[in-house]
């Protein structure tokens, strides 16, 4: 009978002497600063150290090592800033201020680069713009218009949905205070912020948050930093944003099931389309306890108790606070009318299982 050997996987040859050259360029720049008396060192020597640090071995290590393991130039952004910093420690102390003046080229480089980010940042704003003109002639619903034209312009990762994050809150803390709820023809609406006591808990949120920026804004300029007290302030506007948003949200947003999906918008809390054929159970209770071991791996409304639990059959995505996406087999609600929004899923779940 033979016996399986398992053996660890061993670095590449390639990788030894891509390091081994690196560390040569390192030895040989050390070396040649060693050598010299500290009075005889000119400024091309500290020159030629920098230009070693900062530029060839960062531009060595991505070409010979990170972009075999698949990993893009951008990674390496960071490489000529950490090689300064090499640089400033091995120069003697009468050259360090070489490496100020070295910097300067650098720093038109990242001007460079972010005047190029800049210019992609503002062509995909133009096309976000055209896509939701477009889409909003058919979505009425603004905040709705503006999350299928971001899904459609840039994406569903990460950071498409912190840049449909920022622009909801921004939406409804600011314009959406004159506007009505609006149900589309053809759809059935449940409301879930009255039964939360939504409003109330803002306004005691933010008597409590007001009164303990001002006394910790007070109390750190006094002690400690006046920069640290208004970036502790500046926290708190923005928490106070955010709960003045999300009570927007959820007024104008209710949950929606249309042509066979739910349609999720839980405030700022909780965004997802759910098919009806993904439903596996609709549980109601007065309140349902939400284990620790189902909060891994389920979307909770954070604010009141539960009274419904949705089964899925299987994970779906869904986008929990600052719209970050995550896959959940279970979503507990708190709604106004739990049992009308039950009986309102089997109802058609059982026409969509007739046709």
């Amino acid at each position: 009978m033979k016996t399986l050997v398992l053996r660890q996987p061993k670095l590449q040859r390639s990788t030894f002497w891509s390091l081994g050259i690196i560390l040569f360029i390192l030895a040989a720049d050390i070396a040649a600063i060693r050598s010299f008396p500290a009075d005889e060192q000119d400024s091309i020597l500290a020159y030629g150290v920098m230009l070693d640090f900062m530029l060839v071995i960062p531009f060595l290590y991505w070409l010979l090592i990170m972009r075999r393991q698949g990993k893009p130039i951008k990674k390496a952004f960071v490489l000529p800033l950490l090689g300064a910093v090499a640089a400033w420690l091995i120069l003697p102390a009468q050259s360090r201020h070489l490496v100020k003046d070295v910097a300067w080229p650098i720093e038109l480089a990242v001007l460079a680069l972010e005047l190029t980010v800049v210019y992609v940042e503002v062509r995909l704003v133009i096309r976000l713009v055209r896509a939701f003109r477009q889409t909003k002639r058919e979505h009425p619903d603004t905040a709705e218009a503006m999350r299928i034209a971001m899904h459609k312009g840039i994406g569903q990762g990460k950071m498409p949905s912190l840049m449909l994050h920022d622009v909801t809150l921004f939406y409804y803390l600011l314009f959406s205070w004159r506007r009505k709820k609006t149900a589309a023809d053809g759809t059935t609406a449940f409301a879930y912020h009255k039964q939360s006591n939504q409003a109330l808990y803002c306004g005691i949120f933010t008597k409590i948050i007001v009164l303990e920026g001002v006394f910790t804004h007070l109390l750190l300029a006094d002690m400690a930093s006046g920069w640290l007290a208004w970036i502790i302030t500046a926290g708190d506007l923005w928490l106070l944003a955010l709960i003045w948003g999300d009570y927007r949200a959820s007024v104008l947003q209710p949950i929606v099931i249309e042509s066979g999906m739910l349609k999720i918008r839980y405030g700022l809390r909780i965004q997802a389309d759910i098919p009806l054929s993904r439903i596996a159970e609709v549980e109601v209770a007065r309140e349902i306890q939400v284990s620790d071991e189902d909060r891994r791996t389920a979307a909770t409304p954070l604010l009141g108790a539960a009274n419904v639990r949705i089964r899925l059959t299987e994970p779906t995505r869904a986008e929990g606070l600052l719209f970050l996406p995550r896959n959940v087999d279970v979503v507990y609600l708190t709604l106004d009318d739990p049992h009308a929004f039950k009986k309102a899923v089997e109802t058609e779940r059982h026409d969509e299982n007739k046709l």
